[in-house]
């Protein structure tokens, strides 16, 4: 990958990493998210999308100077097949309120081959957001008006270090769990 034209990594993200308890920097966190959880009412979804930024800051901070870029994306609100479990009332609405498949892909391919994006950014999502340089109120990364990509500030974790603690503790974790089945 280091040898290709500007690689890139995109890390599929999503507004939900706000509603993780992104103050959790440990190894036991992310190895207990990290497991099967059987019955457990413990969802591992916002915890996972967050963990995919972190990914990117780590990826970032490990191999940006070899010339890899990493950018996380959250696609929207998407009015796809994964709300096939949800009742049957509600796909009408969705289908008015949310993006579409096209509209839902543009922050994953913007943050795949576009030339023009910042080069500091970090995180893409599609609404239009007041002040993208503050972290957006999650409403309005959810439901808002569709801009294709805007690179925006993500929620990250309060470690001190803008996620990078985390990120490092989280990529340690990965290791070790890979190094135990491999």
């Amino acid at each position: 990958l280091l040898a290709a034209y500007k690689p890139r990594v995109v890390n599929l993200s999503s507004v939900m990493h706000h509603f993780c308890q992104a103050d959790r920097h440990d190894e036991d966190y992310w190895t207990r998210h990290a497991m099967f959880h059987g019955n457990e009412s413990v969802s591992s979804y916002s915890p996972s999308k967050l963990a995919a930024l972190l990914f990117t800051i780590e990826l970032n901070r490990r191999y940006r100077s070899k010339g890899l870029r990493s950018i996380a994306v959250n696609p929207g609100a998407v009015n796809s097949d994964i709300w096939r479990g949800h009742p049957r009332f509600l796909i009408p609405i969705f289908r008015l309120l949310y993006l579409n498949n096209q509209q839902g892909s543009h922050t994953s391919v913007a943050a795949s081959v576009s030339d023009d994006l910042p080069e500091d950014a970090l995180y893409l999502q599609p609404y239009y957001q007041p002040k993208p340089s503050m972290v957006p109120f999650p409403p309005l990364e959810m439901l808002g008006v569709f801009v294709g990509h805007l690179a925006t500030r993500p929620r990250l974790p309060q470690d001190g270090s803008d996620g990078q603690l985390s990120g490092q503790v989280l990529w340690e974790t990965s290791e070790k769990l890979l190094a135990s089945v491999l």
